[in-house]
């Protein structure tokens, strides 16, 4: 089954593919109402940073933060949305510098430790690019780009703009859809034949929109992300 690396503006509704995805936002006519009049009733304006972030080419979204906001903030956001399984340890390298959480084994590292309570807006410009990565065993690895800031403001502190659409998978047995990912064979195997399957169902995680799919006992539970076709800001 193909898969086809898409997702839906959340302002227009309308379907891109994650390669025309950040020129579409940039111009998308629905977007700019929509931030034109948070701006007209707003009491209090800030710089606000549109990031890219993706994984393993096929995950990816398009965010909104305020640039005041933290590093930690934008690690919570990660974490809930796409990672979070065991409380494992993260960190971002922007420009060279490490951020994380201060801890006893920071002083020996080579590289310069910083805080990952610093403001994004302290940390990063229009333009840079950064890593972040979470579980320094079992990894998942996230690049990430700053788009564009403009002045405005948010009722939420992070705003999906865009994000991939879910795949469907085959199940490698029968080839109707899965719905688990056998983590001792690594097939994708649907509701009928799980019952069945040689390895049991307690190696089976369960297939989620999300780079973690798969690893560490991760299911995706704590995305809070409901958005449907049918919803429009």
């Amino acid at each position: 089954m193909e898969q086809k690396n898409q997702g839906i503006c959340r302002f227009c509704l309308e379907t891109f593919s994650d390669a025309t995805m950040t020129r579409h936002l940039l111009a998308c006519k629905t977007k700019k109402e929509r931030e034109a009049q948070e701006l007209a009733n707003a009491k209090s304006t800030y710089p606000i940073y549109h990031i890219k972030v993706s994984s393993y080419r096929d995950y990816w979204m398009h965010i909104e933060m305020n640039a005041t906001s933290t590093l930690r903030e934008l690690d919570n956001f990660l974490r809930k949305i796409w990672l979070e399984c065991c409380g494992h340890l993260s960190m971002f390298t922007i420009n060279d510098v490490d951020y994380q959480d201060a801890d006893e084994d920071s002083e020996s590292w080579d590289s310069i430790i910083e805080s990952i309570d610093n403001r994004l807006m302290d940390a990063m410009k229009v333009g840079d690019k950064f890593s972040y990565e979470y579980d320094f065993g079992t990894s998942t690895d996230v690049e990430s780009k700053v788009i564009a800031e403009r002045q405005g403001a948010l009722d939420e502190p992070v705003r999906i703009l865009a994000r991939n659409s879910p795949y469907i998978y085959e199940c490698s047995e029968c080839g109707r859809q899965a719905i688990v990912f056998c983590t001792e064979c690594e097939c994708l195997v649907c509701e009928e034949c799980l019952a069945d399957h040689e390895c049991g169902e307690e190696m089976a995680l369960p297939i989620v929109n999300s780079p973690r799919m798969g690893e560490c006992g991760y299911i995706g539970d704590l995305d809070f992300d409901t958005f449907s076709h049918q919803e429009k800001y």
